[in-house]
């Protein structure tokens, strides 16, 4: 079904919601501005973000969640120091006795286990060594008029990241640059750890060892990989996500639209910047999503901002989870109907709200429209509400008023 058939003026009536989107968008940088997850600033954005949804939803909630936000990222810095404790051990092994030389690989592993657990798996593997804070996700629910035989899911996250010092300071390279050289250096270290501990020629061991030096301002460099006293305004990354998600309950409710038998949702959760911690609790309060006999799909919609750059991520969470084909699918058929030829593709690093939902067992897609570089706005403070381009905003409220349709229409199999 296309729904602008059943609105009336429905061009006007995306216009103002593209308004209303950017208006919210820029009232929430200026007035609450960056907002850590768990912090006072994200509560009262998510607040504020309550009271306008309730002109468009049956009922709002906040639920509440425990998280220790300052973990996910330290996988960086914690890494950066086992390598470098892995170098000392070598030299050490060269030079004095190469038996400590085998501290190296110890060191090595839990720095690995750090990168691995925190960032490809996103398992809170290093939260327990962090402070708790409690953070939260707001749940708006428009109710189907009869019974409720479909659910969508719209999602964005309300919380803000801490800067990225070299994207900033070097561009859409620096991030890559700056990991690049780490990695190259752990590749090092390994191999000269196991040469060390296998071979009789000391004088080889020697100059392996004192090569690790050439990649200590590496793991330095990691020490400011983000900046943890300045975050960002996020106005793209996520507000875009939360404030799109807002604005199909507001076109829903200004043109008297209520679906017979779909139950449409906006959940704009907390948390994840540190680690898909929002939806993840927001799955783990809600196990009935999925399991209840209702048809539902979770859209995960995130960073809209380059209309050259859209991409459906069929395969989430740095290629881990693979999110489901058919709502994979029905977004991109949707994208086609508004006049987009929208690919997909996997994430090339990190992961979305989707990839929870995926792992929970919920059918879900993700919607960016980011140069994945990254754009040097990315984590930076260039990502204000002076930075939004209202045409992608626009066209992709129209992308996801289409989805919503259609998966009223004939789920998602639409």
């Amino acid at each position: 079904m296309d729904f602008r058939n059943i609105a009336k003026d429905f061009r006007k009536q995306l216009g103002n919601c593209t308004k209303y989107t950017v208006d919210s968008i820029k009232h929430v940088c200026k007035t609450y501005g960056p907002r850590p997850c768990g912090d006072e600033s994200e509560k009262r954005a998510q607040e504020y973000m309550m009271e306008s949804l309730k002109e468009y939803a049956d009922s709002v909630s906040r639920e509440t969640y425990d998280v220790h936000p300052d973990a996910f990222m330290s996988f960086v810095p914690i890494a950066g120091t086992c390598v470098l404790g892995a170098t000392v051990c070598n030299l050490l092994g060269a030079f004095k006795n190469k038996k400590i030389s085998a501290a190296s690989f110890g060191l090595i592993g839990a720095g690995i286990s750090g990168i691995v657990g925190e960032f490809v798996l996103y398992k809170e593997i290093l939260d327990p060594f962090f402070k708790k804070k409690e953070s939260g996700n707001v749940i708006a629910v428009r109710k189907a008029k009869g019974e409720t035989k479909r659910r969508i899911i719209l999602a964005g996250h309300t919380d803000s990241a801490p800067e990225w010092t070299y994207t900033y300071k070097l561009g859409s390279n620096g991030v890559t640059t700056v990991a690049g050289y780490a990695v190259a250096g752990l590749l090092y270290t390994m191999i000269t750890s196991g040469i060390i501990l296998g071979t009789k020629n000391r004088t080889l061991a020697k100059a392996l060892s004192l090569g690790q030096l050439a990649f200590v301002p590496a793991y330095a460099l990691l020490y400011k990989f983000t900046d943890s006293k300045n975050y960002v305004e996020g106005a793209n990354d996520n507000l875009t996500g939360c404030y799109i998600s807002a604005a199909v309950l507001k076109f829903l409710e200004d043109n008297d639209i209520r679906f017979e038998n779909t139950e449409v949702i906006a959940a704009l959760v907390g948390g994840e910047e540190a680690g898909l911690r929002g939806s993840k609790a927001y799955f783990k309060a809600h196990p009935e999503l999925g399991n209840d006999g209702v048809e539902t799909m979770f859209f995960s919609i995130d960073t809209i901002r380059d209309e050259d750059y859209m991409m459906i991520y069929d395969k989430d969470m740095t290629g881990m989870v693979e999110n489901d084909p058919k709502a994979s699918l029905l977004v991109q058929k949707a994208a086609k109907k508004c006049g987009c030829d929208v690919p997909m593709g996997p994430i090339p690093l990190g992961a979305t709200d989707a990839a929870a939902a995926s792992q929970a067992g919920v059918p879900a897609a993700s919607f960016v429209a980011m140069d994945s570089t990254p754009a040097r706005y990315y984590h930076t403070r260039l990502d204000s509400g002076d930075n939004l381009v209202p045409e992608t905003i626009e066209k992709t409220i129209e992308i996801t008023l289409q989805t919503v349709f259609d998966f009223d229409e004939n789920g998602l199999d639409g």
